[in-house]
C-alpha cells in the first residue's frame, strides 16, 4: 500500500488544487532515506522554491508533479506514505519529509516507515529512479491486453501473483490488487504462470481491469495505513484479501493465506484453480 487505485486518487485530488500554485517555501528533510539516490537532495528546496506547479500526473504507483521551467518532482509513496493537504501553521511531525508551502495551504508528504523516495529531475531523465524508468504498461491502458500478459507469462515457472506485483510487467498492481484481480479470475496466486490458458489470461486481463476501476471508484482501500491528501479513507472493500480464515464469498470454501513473494497472499482453494 498504496497501489495504482490510492495513488490515482491522491493524483486527482493534487490536480484539483495544485496546477497554477506557486510553492512559495520548502521544507526539506534531506537527510531521510525518501532522499536516498538523489545526488542534489541538499539543494532540492532551493531548486523548486519560486517554482510554478503546472501538472500532475502519476506513473504506476509514482507522483510526478510538473513544475515550470521543464522540472519534475517525483515522488513515490512506498508502503506508508501519504500526500496531506494542511494548514500552513499546521505543527510538522517527525514523520514529515518535505512540505510544499503555498499561498493558502501546504502540502506534506508523510512516510512513517520511509520506504518512499523524493527526487527532482529536469524533463523526464528519471534515470536516477530506474523503477520508474523501467515501467510496463499501465494496466487500464490499451498496451495491456491479453496479448502482452501472454507474452510475458509465455515459458515463466513463477507465480501468477509475483508476475502481477513485477511493476515491469503491470505498473502500479502491488499485493492487494493482484489477489483481488486473481480471485474475480478464479486463478490460484500459486499457479505458474506460464500454464494458464488463452482464455484464463484474458479473464485474468478482464478482472485486473474490473478490481482496480471499482478501487479508483471507491478513492481506494484503507487495509492499513492510507490515507486520501483529503484526510479521508478508501471505500473499497477486499473481495479475499485480508480474509484468511473467514467464508469464501463466492463458495462455501475457506479463504486461506499464502506467503508469494515475501508477501502475504489470500485466496479460496476451493474455487481458484
Amino acid at each position: 500500500m498504496p497501489e495504482l487505485p490510492e495513488v490515482e486518487t491522491i493524483r486527482c485530488q493534487l490536480a484539483r488544487k495544485l496546477p497554477g500554485e506557486k510553492i512559495e517555501r520548502v521544507f526539506a528533510n534531506c537527510p531521510s532515506l525518501v532522499f536516498r539516490g538523489y545526488p542534489r537532495k541538499g539543494m532540492l528546496a532551493e531548486e523548486i522554491t519560486g517554482k510554478k506547479i503546472v501538472s500532475v500526473e502519476r506513473r504506476g504507483k509514482y507522483l510526478l508533479l510538473g513544475l515550470d521551467r521543464g522540472l519534475t518532482l517525483a515522488l513515490h509513496l512506498g508502503m506508508s506514505g501519504t500526500m496531506l493537504f494542511r494548514d500552513k501553521n499546521a505543527p510538522r511531525d517527525r514523520h514529515c519529509h518535505l512540505e510544499l508551502f503555498l499561498k493558502n495551504f501546504k502540502l506534506s508528504f508523510r512516510d512513517p516507515r520511509m520506504f518512499g523516495r523524493v527526487a527532482l529531475f529536469k524533463g523526464q531523465e528519471f534515470s536516477l529512479l530506474p523503477g520508474l524508468a523501467r515501467l510496463g504498461p499501465e494496466p487500464l491502458s490499451r498496451e495491456f491486453n491479453p496479448k502482452w500478459l501472454a507474452a510475458k507469462f509465455q515459458g515463466r515457472k513463477a507465480p501468477v501473483k509475483s508476475l502481477l506485483m513485477d511493476q515491469r510487467i503491470a505498473a502500479g498492481i502491488g499485493n492487494i490488487y493482484s489477489d483481488e484481480a486473481c480471485f474475480l479470475a478464479r486463478i490460484s496466486p500459486l499457479r505458474k504462470a506460464g500454464r494458464l490458458k488463452p482464455e484464463e489470461i484474458s479473464r485474468l486481463d478482464a478482472a485486473i481491469k474490473k478490481v482496480l476501476r471499482e478501487s479508483i471508484a471507491a478513492i481506494g482501500c484503507t487495509f492499513r495505513d492510507y490515507r486520501t491528501s483529503e484526510g479521508t479513507l478508501g471505500g473499497y472493500q477486499p473481495r479475499v484479501y485480508g480474509r484468511e480464515g473467514r467464508r469464501c464469498k463466492r463458495c462455501p470454501g475457506t479463504v486461506v493465506r499464502k506467503v508469494i513473494a515475501n508477501r502475504s497472499s489470500f485466496f479460496c482453494p476451493k474455487c481458484q484453480r
